[in-house]
């Protein structure tokens, strides 16, 4: 109930703030801005992973370059940034511009906090240039979120520690996963651990993009068609979880050990996560230098889908400075740009055929450097924005029911039946309170 609550009170605030920016703003009182720089707020976490000041970075690049606009930046933390986003809007101020998941939250979409694309300077030209997964961030038909990259969950893998136990390659189904992890885990005698689920470890958050790839693969969906019902307690949600399962059943995974930093250190062979983890893979130095790859997702009894993830630009509908703030997005979410965040192995979120030529060569030569882009771009193609469009509804329900739940009856704390049930009824809670 308390979930519910809290989504009911986030709806009504930014509600709230919505009534109280728009009486605010109205045309009347709109300052022009063909008379002078339009100054716009900024607010993000550091989404240029491992390198908190490139963000900033960027916009003194963005600011050097305009003469009719300014933006103010201010820099939040990850623990802490969205929740001071959604209170500052809610009390009737915030930025004219922030950064937000891709698929958006609904609270905001519902609240008419959010302006759509068409509002900020984006013509059809340019959305149509988006890839189709842009889909993530439609409502009522319209596009709010300029997508700076997209995330997949793919399968990350030491080639040095598959050789050594004699696999050739990469698991490709979820018998093979199973069975060379189990290879691993026993000639090892334990010492290394075959695989291990981002989640069941010290990352507890990840649990939700690890459990959904699953889920999807499996055949299921977060909540039914018209986004009434949460649909985990099924026959695909049962498979999913058992499966998960029985690697701890069976003593191929150990629950608690860092998918991540074991994955470093050798101690852990394989582990699924979104790509974007590349680049705390590569701060392992000599630990991880020449030593790993990646691979699509090994496909499940219905399909190789996954999570999908990354970081969209939005403002403000009551922004006194749309058509700066629009300026902003437009720049910061460019193709120019986003081909720089491949750095950090965002995946580009534009069609390569609908970009100039001199960005096309740029992601081409990109990809052509590091043959694990043709296994991300693989999992890209596998996945559609089904899955991201259900988790929108009930989200932070889900979420937090999920971090609890799907642990449980994956280490057997919780009965499978019992644990899909508990995410059910929490979030068909706050399903209700969405009608």
């Amino acid at each position: 109930m308390a979930s519910t609550r809290r989504l009911r009170l986030a709806a009504a605030a930014l509600a709230s703030a919505l009534a109280l920016t728009a009486t605010a703003c109205s045309s009347a009182e709109k300052p022009s801005e063909a008379g002078g720089k339009a100054t716009i707020d900024f607010w993000s976490m550091p989404y240029w992973i491992g390198k908190d000041d490139k963000v900033k970075e960027l916009v003194d690049e963005f600011n050097a370059s305009q003469s009719k606009v300014t933006v103010n930046y201010t820099q939040l933390e990850w623990k802490d940034g969205r929740d001071k986003i959604k209170q500052a809007l809610g009390a009737g101020t915030g930025p004219d511009v922030w950064l937000m998941n891709n698929g958006l939250e609904l609270d905001y979409l519902k609240a008419g906090v959010l302006a759509p694309l068409d509002k900020l300077g984006y013509t059809k030209k340019d959305t149509d240039a988006f890839l189709p997964l842009s889909k993530v961030n439609e409502f009522d038909g319209k596009l709010y979120g300029a997508p700076l990259y997209f995330d997949v969950d793919v399968m990350l893998y030491r080639t040095d520690v598959l050789k050594q136990y004699g696999i050739k390659n990469p698991p490709k189904t979820w018998d093979e996963l199973k069975d060379s992890a189990a290879t691993i885990t026993d000639k090892s005698g334990k010492k290394v651990h075959g695989w291990q689920f981002k989640g069941m470890d010290d990352h507890l958050n990840a649990i939700n993009s690890t459990w959904e790839s699953f889920l999807c693969q499996a055949g299921g969906s977060l909540t039914s068609a018209d986004y009434t019902a949460s649909t985990q307690n099924s026959e695909a949600g049962r498979t999913a979880m058992n499966y998960m399962r029985s690697f701890y059943d069976e003593g191929i995974s150990p629950v608690g050990t860092s998918a991540l930093n074991g994955f470093i250190d050798g101690k852990v062979a394989m582990f699924p996560f979104f790509q974007s983890v590349i680049a705390n893979v590569k701060d392992g130095g000599a630990k991880t230098e020449g030593n790993w790859a990646v691979a699509p997702m090994p496909e499940g009894p219905k399909s190789g889908c996954s999570m999908v993830g990354g970081h969209s630009l939005v403002a403000q509908a009551a922004s006194k400075h749309l058509d700066a703030a629009g300026t902003f997005m437009r720049w910061l979410a460019s193709p120019e740009r986003s081909a720089q965040y491949m750095d950090f192995y965002g995946i580009f979120p534009y069609d390569l055929a609908k970009v100039d030529p001199a960005v096309k060569k740029t992601v081409d030569a990109n990809i052509a450097k590091d043959s694990n882009w043709n296994a991300i771009f693989t999992q890209l193609k596998r996945n559609t924005p089904d899955l991201l469009l259900q988790d929108r509804h009930a989200f932070s329900t889900r979420w937090e029911a999920q971090k609890a739940a799907v642990v449980a009856g994956v280490n057997g704390q919780k009965k499978v039946g019992d644990a899909l049930g508990s995410i059910d009824e929490q979030v068909n809670q706050a399903l209700e309170a969405e009608k």
